[in-house]
């Protein structure tokens, strides 16, 4: 009988930043681990997520026992709800997790089979595996590595993690577990190489408080704190800044609103009695007693921190005095889009404050030297650098070899990639097909479903291009938009219908605010807002809208 072969099958995460997924093989058994979304690129018009296409699984030829989830962030969970029905496997994860994962599935009709992952130094059985979660502090609670034993020895993959040593709950990176791992024999370690290119260990989570809490007591006007909606540590402290200055609170945003009530259901979040204000009452609390909780770090323009910035959200304005803090990080593509909502906010006569300034956010993943510190805690025999840009996984292969894995030791592998390692060596093996899905899936829309856009996408719907000429001085329309159908309508109706949309989408544009009009980023997406509900409504299909505003 031939010695057991490991096998990696990186579907995401690997070579980029989101929509991770990994499969992990001892021979044809097989487990995977995480199932997270990514966000689409600039041009990719109408996408709202990306998700791992896991049509390869099916050529694989594995007995896939198990989807395990390290926590509960977007990038590991967000494409759960997508691709378990697919997948038909029980779903391993913490406490936290798993209440994250089953709130989405309530959104569909798939129910899921959630099991809990151990993380006391246990393991459960999945197929001929024993795995067990091994604790780590990350920006989200319960985060934990994946520890898979096997044959072989065990896999360790670490997930996103850091090593604070003042965690918020109490619950450190379980350092002593790691070594024990190590002692045990660690065949391959995956680890997060997110911040490799960042020298030194980052600092704890506990700082931001202080800081945030400074700098509300030093504004006079209404206080507006954007952060990740998962990071229920961060809104914590938040929470902990706005009572020890005597303001009331109030939130702004589905996504926060769901969490911030998952978290107070599990006990793991104190606010007390009469802090929170409904975000419909919060104009009758006077601004200096005021602090709002709002979504849209990465500035995406619907969601709540947005419609702010742009005048848009009900019962809330900016005014002259007000303070907005970024307690969040730019997510790498996302710069130019968070500039612009800046620009949006100081027109409205407010201050901001960010992670540049002042200590107002910290990072949730290990930076150099916490990362050698778990090669030299798992000792692992294959190293394999997972979680990030090439650039990233070069920099922390460098890691471990100075920290002595051999370089032959070592493996680079990005998505549509295998990893083969046994007794003999490591090595990249075949390729395997390992592309995106784009879906159409944001509630903003009222979307009932999930609709994937491939090539049967754009079958079915076809495509509308839109033509909108403006003044950027005036925020006015300079011309009529020019509308163009493609695969939409019979060549019979398509001149009389569009002729209707064009004069509808021209009274819409008319009557939008000066400034958002001229803001020609918010001006495209609410073009393709309007004209994909228009054509629901009068038509019963949702086409590509590929709007191109030109300002002059």
């Amino acid at each position: 009988m031939s010695d057991p072969v490991l096998r990696c099958f990186p579907f995401g995460g690997v070579g980029e930043f989101g929509k991770n997924m990994m499969v992990y093989a001892i021979d044809d058994n097989a487990v995977i681990v995480d199932c997270g979304m990514g966000f689409p690129e600039p041009g990719q018009h109408g996408v709202d997520i990306v998700v791992p296409d896991i049509a390869a699984l099916d050529e694989l030829g594995l007995n896939i026992h198990a989807l395990i989830l390290t926590h509960g962030h977007e990038d590991h969970i967000g494409a759960v709800p997508i691709l378990l029905p697919r997948l038909k496997l029980p779903v391993y994860g913490t406490e936290v997790t798993l209440a994250l994962v089953k709130a989405k599935l309530s959104e569909t009709k798939y129910r899921g089979d959630l099991r809990v992952l151990p993380e006391d130094g246990t393991s459960v059985p999945i197929g001929p595996f024993q795995v067990e979660g091994v604790p780590v502090t990350h920006s989200i609670m319960d985060a934990v590595s994946v520890a898979i034993h096997t044959a072989l020895g065990v896999i360790i993959h670490t997930g996103d993690f850091k090593l604070d040593p003042a965690p918020i709950d109490g619950r450190f990176t379980a350092i002593n577990r790691f070594s024990q791992l190590g002692d045990k024999g660690v065949v391959l370690l995956a680890s997060d190489s997110t911040n490799a290119t960042r020298a030194g260990s980052g600092p704890s989570e506990r700082v931001v408080g202080p800081a945030i809490s400074q700098a509300v007591a030093r504004c006079s006007g209404k206080v507006v704190v954007t952060t990740f909606a998962s990071n229920m540590f961060r809104i914590q402290q938040i929470v902990d800044a706005a009572v020890a200055n005597g303001r009331r609170v109030s939130v702004a945003g589905r996504s926060l609103e769901r969490n911030i009530g998952i978290a107070q259901e599990l006990n793991r979040l104190n606010i007390p009695a009469g802090t929170l204000v409904n975000i419909k009452q919060s104009q009758g609390v006077p601004d200096k007693e005021l602090l709002i909780i709002a979504t849209g770090s990465q500035g995406e323009s619907r969601a709540a921190l947005g419609r702010i910035a742009h005048g848009q959200f009900t019962g809330v304005k900016l005014e002259q005095g007000d303070l907005v803090i970024f307690s969040s990080s730019n997510i790498p593509g996302n710069e130019r889009v968070i500039a612009g909502i800046y620009n949006h906010i100081y027109r409205r006569g407010a201050r901001i404050l960010h992670a540049g300034q002042a200590s107002v956010h910290v990072s949730g993943h290990a930076q150099a030297h916490e990362l050698k510190m778990m090669i030299q805690l798992t000792r692992p025999k294959y190293f394999y650098p997972v979680h990030g840009e090439f650039r990233n996984l070069t920099e922390h292969r460098d890691l471990a070899v100075a920290t002595g894995v051999p370089f032959e030791r070592t493996v680079m592998a990005e998505n549509g990639l295998s990893v083969e390692a046994d007794g003999k060596g490591v090595r990249t093996g075949p390729g395997f097909h390992a592309g995106a899905i784009f879906v159409d899936g944001d509630s903003r829309d009222e979307i009932d479903g999930y609709v994937l856009r491939d090539r049967r996408f754009m079958a079915e719907d076809g495509m509308i291009s839109a033509t909108v000429l403006l003044s950027r001085h005036e925020g006015t329309l300079l011309s009529a938009p020019e509308l163009e159908a493609r695969g939409v309508l019979h060549e019979g109706v398509s001149k009389e219908v569009l002729a209707d949309a064009t004069h509808d989408l021209a009274n819409f544009l008319k009557n939008m605010d000066r400034e958002l009009l001229a803001d020609v980023d918010a001006t495209k997406e609410e073009v393709r807002l309007f004209l994909r509900r228009w054509c629901k409504r009068r038509l019963g299909r949702r086409p590509m809208v590929l709007p191109v505003v030109v300002a002059i």
